[in-house]
């Protein structure tokens, strides 16, 4: 969403728009069964600072670098993709771990352990977007189910 709205605000004014937020969706460190880090609770993102790292879109790099930085290390990043199942198959090949959401971690993978970030957690923010004056009952509809489904 939030690379939608920069986009929008590149184009004019983000008050034409009205955003609900729908979810948090909080990123998990994603490790094969056998590393070392993979029976902890809780890891410190600054744990990760020897991990090489695997990223799902370019985009993400950034947001990753900046975490990373945020917890006084140079993130090792080794490559992107387009899917978080391919990321997690990445992780079991021992490329490298990964940052994964919440909501990308099942179906379960054998072999892998996600393990959640200590705070300040690395967190995906879900919404919807629309025209503020869009009058379309369909539209306001759809923006109403996806905040109930989301509350479930």
């Amino acid at each position: 969403m939030l690379t939608q709205l920069l986009q929008w605000r590149a184009l004019g004014d983000l008050a034409l728009l009205l955003a609900t937020a729908l979810m948090q969706d909080p990123l998990h460190v994603v490790l094969p069964e056998a590393h070392p880090l993979a029976d902890r609770r809780a890891l410190n993102i600054a744990e990760l600072a020897d991990e090489p790292l695997g990223a799902r879109l370019p985009e993400d790099r950034g947001y990753l670098r900046r975490h990373a930085e945020r917890a006084g290390f140079v993130p090792d990043m080794r490559g992107t993709t387009t899917d978080y199942s391919f990321a997690r198959s990445l992780v079991a090949a021992g490329v490298g771990v990964s940052l994964i959401p919440s909501i990308a971690l099942t179906p379960e993978m054998p072999g892998l352990r996600a393990v959640p970030i200590d705070p300040p957690t690395p967190t995906r923010y879900i919404g919807v977007a629309v025209p503020r004056h869009c009058d379309h009952p369909p539209v306001a509809r759809l923006v109403q189910a996806l905040a109930t489904s989301s509350r479930q």
